[in-house]
C-alpha cells in the first residue's frame, strides 16, 4: 500500500516540496471510491517500514507532524494538483467519451 509505506510518502511529499508533477492513476473510479475513506485517515505516525528505525529516522525529521499530515492531505485530495486529480479528470473524458 503506498500511502502505508513511510518511505513512500516521505517521497511523496519531498517531490511535491520540490515542484515535481505528479499524478497517481488508478485501475478505475470503484478503486479510488473504495480508497478514499482510508486515504483520508492516513497519519504519518501510522506508516509502516520494513525496518522500524526508518519509521523513526522519516518522523525525526518532520517537526510538525500535524502540518505534514494536512499538507498530506492537500497533496492527495486538492481537486487541481492533488495526486488523485488526475484520475477523477480521466474519469470526466472516459464518461465524455462514453457519450459519444
Amino acid at each position: 500500500d503506498l500511502f502505508g509505506r513511510a518511505w513512500c510518502v516521505a517521497e511523496l511529499f519531498e517531490a511535491h516540496r520540490m515542484g515535481m508533477a505528479q499524478n497517481l492513476m488508478l485501475r478505475n473510479t470503484a478503486t479510488l471510491m473504495t480508497r478514499q475513506s482510508t486515504l483520508q485517515d492516513i497519519r504519518v505516525e501510522d506508516m509502516k517500514a520494513s525496518r522500524p528505525e526508518d519509521v523513526q529516522q522519516i518522523l525525526e525529521k518532520i517537526p510538525d507532524k500535524k502540518a505534514f499530515n494536512e499538507k498530506l492531505q492537500e497533496l492527495i485530495f486538492d481537486g487541481q494538483v492533488g495526486l488523485l486529480a488526475a484520475r477523477k479528470k480521466a474519469d470526466v473524458l472516459e464518461q465524455m467519451e462514453d457519450l459519444s
